[in-house]
């Protein structure tokens, strides 16, 4: 839903420098590049559920975002840049291992491409919406709650996703055992 440019030009529009509101997104570039390395080690420990990770990682990037406004002191937009491209990245590099842990390893390529479709039209459709917002209010900061409250909502949606695996995976189980 929140693009880019988005960060850059609310910057802007508080008064940051452009160089320093250009920074913004090279600093969640940066530390998305260390969370999904981070990520990787942290799920790769024994007992650690990739999901919970997820999760937990997605909620932080969604309240952090919807919290993005309270300031736009430079301090601030930093921690909230670190803060997003670190919980993110956890996205991105644990979705293929979620994906089989939920799915199985014979359905990864339907799933995954499923998957890949709807972010794909979350993408496209995402930039145009926050611009309506901005065009309507004259402030991205709508942008961002509703940017913020999807992230988070998609957090709450998946914190059942381990308990409903294991649910249909008894009861497929059971049936083929009465069979």
């Amino acid at each position: 839903m929140k693009g880019e440019g988005d960060t850059i030009n609310r910057a802007e529009l508080s008064g940051m420098e452009k160089g320093l509101a250009m920074f913004l997104v090279s600093s969640i570039g940066i530390t998305n590049t260390i969370g999904r390395v981070l990520c990787g080690i942290v799920s790769s420990i024994p007992g650690m559920n990739a999901l919970f990770i997820n999760n937990t990682a997605l909620t932080l990037g969604g309240a952090a975002t919807i919290l993005s406004g309270i300031s736009m002191s430079i301090t601030y937009q930093y921690a909230y840049a670190i803060i997003f491209g670190l919980s993110i990245a956890c996205f991105a590099s644990l979705r293929s291992i979620i994906i089989v842990d939920l799915m199985g390893l014979d359905n990864l390529t339907n799933a995954f491409g499923l998957l890949l479709l709807f972010q794909g039209i979350s993408a496209a459709i995402g930039s145009p919406i926050a611009g309506a917002f901005m065009d309507a209010t004259g402030s991205y900061d709508a942008s961002f709650y509703l940017s913020g409250t999807l992230i988070l909502v998609s957090a709450i949606l998946c914190y059942p996703l381990n308990r409903v695996n294991r649910w249909e995976k008894r009861r497929a189980a059971e049936l083929s055992a009465g069979l």
